[in-house]
């Protein structure tokens, strides 16, 4: 007799699972708040990027959002534009993202050189406000 109230009791709690996992199909993939700061500027720019649905206020959106699934997630792993020339002018650009991808936390901080290493670093996914 216990053994079907523990049956059932876990059946129930497996079916109460299901449904906030169907709750959260629709909730976008990826939802990031991104800054770009130029060392010899004093503002800061941000912008937002949402993922599966791709929008936000980032123009190029699509892009970046099928750069940062190529990378897994990975903002350190991001496809780039591997073969960009860029000079070696020191003007230094930092730049962040965080909030949640595929579920996890995202807290990615980085300096690069000057805005082409960016580039080359990150493709579309820092650039609008810098451009």
């Amino acid at each position: 007799m216990n053994s079907k109230r523990i049956v059932t009791m876990s059946a129930l709690a497996c079916a109460g699972l299901v449904f906030p996992l169907a709750g959260t199909a629709a909730a976008a993939d990826g939802e990031l708040t991104m800054t770009v700061t130029p060392e010899n500027q004093s503002a800061t720019s941000a912008f937002t990027l949402t993922c599966n649905p791709d929008g936000g206020n980032h123009p190029s959106a699509d892009a970046a959002c099928a750069e940062i699934e190529a990378a897994n997630g990975d903002f350190s792993a991001l496809p780039g534009e591997p073969d960009l020339l860029c000079t070696y002018i020191y003007d230094p650009v930092t730049v962040s993202a965080t909030g949640r991808w595929m579920g996890q936390d995202v807290n990615y901080t980085q300096t690069f050189p000057n805005t082409c290493e960016l580039i080359r670093a990150t493709g579309s996914v820092f650039v609008p406000e810098i451009q």
